[in-house]
């Protein structure tokens, strides 16, 4: 009798295993909106698509920008006035995204056969941690297909590699459904909203081409900005090294802009003072930004750093400006990209 419960645990793990295959249905991979990271994520395939379709890309210039949220504002609407109407933006920035993310993106919309006249590639020293994680949850997890994956897996550290091969054996890792969220949304009747075209942040993201205009404030409330910096500082700046793998795709991204004329702009967003100072504290003003600086120069782009060049002092958080100083900032570097004023 007794060796029958030794079976217990197996046939436990076989039914999770089972239970695990429900995620890898093509509902979960494609149209299962939770909230929060995974909605930029899922829409940004959707708006791939139709960024193949837009007939406006044949008849007026095409400007793409790439970055973590610092780069949700770029858009048609944050261009000049005076130039807005020749332009069509696609915005395909994510939450927490580091500059790979970027690179994965430009590169699938440069081979299918789209060349945009100029791209915003907003760039973070946070991206640059390897220690953090960054690199594996959310893009991996969330915005890599399997192509990106063969093609850079020795360009991932061994921590990302197993947990790649993790959620590939447990697809409930990548796709980690928030039980609690589900709970809400049953008892409140809500279900539809895993439905893309009844999920809330969806629907924001599809009125624009992908850009995210909520950070809107017109006043700063010091207090605030004070006690967000020093959280910021602690989650993002606390224990922080400089790692190689964002500087190699980087350098990736800028290899394929020259090759094909792309003008490039690699943005230093501006961020609060007292968030500001943390980067300071690090010297990455002395280490991170001469590197930028370089690459930028070796493949004929523009390195842009904003915490320098723009005027405009208004925060939605600290780590965030309001949209209002994008309007600055867009000015800025179309002038450059026109001739009208070059960027010193």
């Amino acid at each position: 009798m007794k060796k029958k419960f030794i079976y217990i645990p197996f046939l436990f793990l076989i039914l999770l295993f089972f239970i695990d295959k429900i995620f890898t249905l093509d509902f979960f991979q494609t149209s299962f909106y939770q909230e929060g990271n995974p909605v930029y994520y899922a829409q940004r395939r959707h708006l791939f698509e139709r960024l193949q379709k837009d007939p406006s890309i044949q008849k007026k210039d095409l400007a793409l920008a790439f970055g973590d949220s610092r780069a949700y504002p770029y858009s048609s609407k944050t261009l000049p006035p005076e130039i807005s109407e020749n332009w069509t933006v696609y915005n395909f920035s994510g939450p927490q995204a580091v500059p790979a993310y970027g690179f994965y993106w430009f590169q699938k919309i440069i081979e299918s056969g789209i060349k945009p006249k100029v791209v915003f590639y907003v760039i973070s020293p946070e991206g640059f941690d390897d220690s953090k994680g960054l690199l594996y949850d959310p893009f991996l997890r969330l915005g890599a297909d399997d192509t990106f994956l063969v093609k850079y897996w020795r360009k991932f550290s061994v921590g990302d590699q197993t947990d790649i091969i993790k959620q590939k054996l447990f697809t409930i890792r990548k796709v980690k459904p928030g039980f609690k969220l589900f709970w809400n949304r049953l008892t409140s009747g809500n279900l539809n909203l895993y439905n893309p075209e009844s999920n809330h942040e969806n629907l924001i993201l599809e009125l624009g081409n992908g850009e995210q205009l909520a950070y809107a404030s017109a006043s700063n409330n010091p207090s605030k900005l004070a006690k967000d910096a020093l959280r910021l500082k602690s989650l993002y700046l606390s224990g922080f090294t400089l790692g190689e793998t964002e500087f190699f795709f980087v350098e990736e991204f800028l290899k394929l802009s020259k090759e094909n004329g792309i003008k490039t702009y690699l943005i230093w967003p501006k961020v609060y003072p007292g968030y500001r100072a943390g980067y300071y504290e690090l010297g990455l003003e002395k280490t991170w930004w001469p590197r930028i600086q370089e690459l930028s120069t070796k493949y004929g782009a523009s390195a842009a750093n904003m915490n320098e060049l723009s005027s405009c002092d208004v925060y939605y958080d600290a780590s965030h400006q309001s949209v209002l100083c994008i309007l600055e900032q867009s000015k800025i570097l179309m002038d450059d990209f026109s001739g009208k004023k070059k960027l010193p």
